[in-house]
């Protein structure tokens, strides 16, 4: 077995929970198509791959933590992909959120070649994502699980097994429509309130009094207090996974027309040049 376990992808969410693995005393062999932030963790137990072919040349279980479809796809099986070379790799634990269709024809393509898939998708912030206490969506066969849970563990607090591919990338369309919902509602009501001659402090402290004291506004309702939003999880991508949801409900005949009416909001903030921001910056497109 080999020393290393591969890690691809050292974005926002990706270089905490490589650290995290690191931290743990796991050995990563990193990659990322910047160099330099496969470099900032590169000391001690982690050492960084020129190209993603070198990773499966030389680990045993890769992790991703990609964008979505179209990287993957070319981290897997561009020119210099994974599977370009002599690949060792026997599982592939992808962590990225994609519809639960590309998941499932994933796996068919890298049972071809003697590659077990298995589903890890994160639910939680950057923050979460540093402090190891990300909630993860697993599933796939369960002996190739049970051989990864414990970097997991490094990552995550809670490990909920969804079932087979692909149910795993469900649960998560179900999160993440509900937080596209409830933060772009948050947003609406502030925007209420201050069109009533309330501050924006004052809106979210009375809000926060009542029965709406849940964590993950509260990381929220700091932005919307000091009207900053640093990206945790950037408009763009939640444009991006809402299309992935919208994409889903169609497959399985779902009617989601909150999912709509929201992802109308999102590509609005997007077209209004907020992408790189946090997406409960979706707020501001209120005061338009």
């Amino acid at each position: 077995m080999s020393a290393y376990t591969g890690f691809i992808g050292l974005g926002l969410m990706g270089a905490r929970m490589a650290a995290n693995m690191i931290g743990s005393g796991r050995a990563l062999l990193l990659y990322n198509r910047t160099r330099a932030r496969a470099e900032l963790l590169a000391a001690g137990n982690a050492a960084v791959a020129e190209t993603p072919a070198e990773v499966g040349e030389r680990t045993d279980h890769v992790f991703l933590m990609l964008t979505g479809p179209a990287a993957i796809d070319a981290v897997l099986w561009g020119e210099q992909g994974l599977l370009a070379g002599h690949c060792r790799c026997r599982i592939v634990v992808n962590m990225s959120t994609v519809p639960p269709a590309y998941n499932r024809q994933l796996a068919e393509k890298l049972k071809e070649r003697g590659i077990i898939l298995v589903e890890a998708l994160v639910s939680g912030s950057t923050e979460a994502a540093a402090a190891g206490s990300l909630v993860l969506l697993a599933g796939g066969d369960e002996e190739a699980l049970q051989q990864v849970k414990p970097a997991l563990a490094s990552m995550g607090s809670k490990i909920m097994i969804c079932g087979g591919l692909g149910r795993a990338s469900s649960m998560k369309m179900v999160i993440n429509l509900l937080l596209a919902i409830f933060t772009g509602a948050l947003g609406e009501a502030v925007t209420l309130g201050e069109k009533c001659g309330f501050s924006a402090a004052e809106v979210v402290d009375t809000i926060f009094a009542g029965p709406i004291d849940w964590g993950f506004f509260e990381a929220k309702a700091a932005m919307l207090r000091e009207d900053a939003f640093p990206a945790g999880f950037p408009i763009k991508h939640m444009c991006k996974d809402l299309g992935f949801l919208r994409q889903t409900g169609d497959e399985v005949e779902a009617r989601l027309p909150l999912a709509q009416a929201v992802a109308t909001l999102y590509e609005e903030a997007m077209a209004e040049g907020l992408s790189e921001l946090d997406f409960a910056a979706v707020k501001k497109i209120f005061h338009q």
